[in-house]
């Protein structure tokens, strides 16, 4: 019931109140009790007696038009976003835009079947996919026809069989036959179908403007009946194959950030060695105290201080920027002072540290301008 979409809000929080214990200890808990306290002023917890005084003044928070960009520019420090989703107006006026889902569900492998992916696919894009041929041309035109210079970068999003292997023209069209005669299809050929789709996308963008391409990996929706309930996975080929696409298409960079620690060591190896790869943030299940304290440390540890963005936030509101970016400022910050007083940085490197990951090498790898 608390899934519900028709829900109205302050009912939906009511039903909540009795759950809301059993998070108290996790992060989830905690960035709650900054939102509320730092954001709104509510110091006390979350009950039947303060549930209508605390929504009436988020409902007025969000009637506010200047909020989030009030919230964003003054209350975070953000001079200029970055996000895939802007149906409507955007929530501030310095919001710039990526485009995503260029290889429709396939990158959520799990999430529904695979014939259902291709007929949908198919229906989007006009004509069937019989053959490898097919398939590339159908995402060359979808490519061609978006508003390409109106995008700061493309998202990628690797499923976790992601692989160079079984990738050729005729391993690929013996795959789209498998899905479309409803027979089984080997989990590697599936990951040889995204990297495919993916460098069939990356070759019809060597014309367009764009030259980032921003790069998930890790996390995987469980299919039907669930609603929207996430894992995160990760598969043996992963590094190698981004890695193989980086060198392929050596004039786009590739900024990954990934939702499974166990991509953090692989990531910043690859960060440190691929001079197109860099790394950015936590995403979904890695945005967590020990995780992201870990990712940091062995990103500063390995990859040049110019391939490291900070702060990566998947927000859906603007208000859910502010704890996770309170959480990313103090655990760098524990990071680097724990650094200088072992005698590891000096105080100036530490500066250049925090101006470097979250002011100039996102300005620089997103080629925002100075005027967003």
């Amino acid at each position: 019931e608390l899934a519900d979409p028709q829900m109205e809000p302050l009912e939906r929080a009511r039903r909540a109140l009795p759950y809301l214990k059993h998070v108290r200890s996790t992060t989830i808990g905690l960035f709650w009790r900054w939102l509320l306290r730092d954001l709104y002023g509510v110091e006390d917890e979350l009950n039947a007696g303060n549930l209508e005084r605390v929504a009436a003044r988020v409902a007025e928070r969000a009637q506010d038009p200047a909020w989030p960009e009030r919230l964003l520019r003054e209350r975070c420090g953000i001079t200029a976003s970055v996000s895939v989703e802007l149906r409507g107006r955007p929530c501030a006026p310095r919001m710039l835009r990526g485009k995503e889902g260029l290889l429709g569900w396939l990158t959520h492998y799990g999430k529904r079947p695979l014939a259902g992916w291709l007929a949908q696919a198919e229906q989007a894009g006009g004509s069937e996919a019989g053959s490898a041929a097919d398939y590339r041309e159908m995402l060359t035109r979808a490519v061609r026809a978006l508003p390409l210079a109106d995008y700061q970068f493309v998202n990628l999003n690797a499923p976790a069989a992601f692989t160079h292997q079984m990738a050729s023209e005729a391993e690929v069209t013996r795959t789209l036959g498998q899905i479309k005669a409803g027979e089984a299809v080997d989990h590697v050929a599936v990951g040889g179908l995204a990297y495919f789709g993916m460098a069939a996308v990356l070759d019809a963008l060597r014309g367009a403007p764009i030259r980032t391409i921003q790069f998930m990996a890790g996390a995987e929706l469980l299919p039907p009946p669930t609603v929207h309930r996430s894992m995160s996975q990760w598969g043996s080929g992963f590094a190698g194959a981004l890695g193989r696409l980086a060198g392929e298409f050596p004039e786009f960079h590739f900024d990954v950030t990934t939702a499974t620690d166990i991509y953090t060591q692989d990531v910043a190896v690859l960060a440190k060695h691929v001079p197109n790869i860099s790394v950015a943030g936590y995403w979904w299940h890695t945005l967590y105290p020990h995780y992201i304290r870990k990712t940091i440390e062995t990103r500063l540890d390995l990859v040049p201080l110019n391939k490291i963005i900070m702060f990566f936030s998947d927000a859906y509101h603007a208000e859910w920027c502010y704890p996770k970016l309170k959480m990313v400022k103090q655990l760098l910050g524990e990071v680097l002072a724990e650094r200088v007083e072992k005698g590891w940085y000096s105080l100036a490197t530490a500066r250049e540290i925090i101006e470097a990951t979250f002011y100039e090498n996102p300005k620089a790898i997103y080629h925002i301008p100075e005027t967003a």
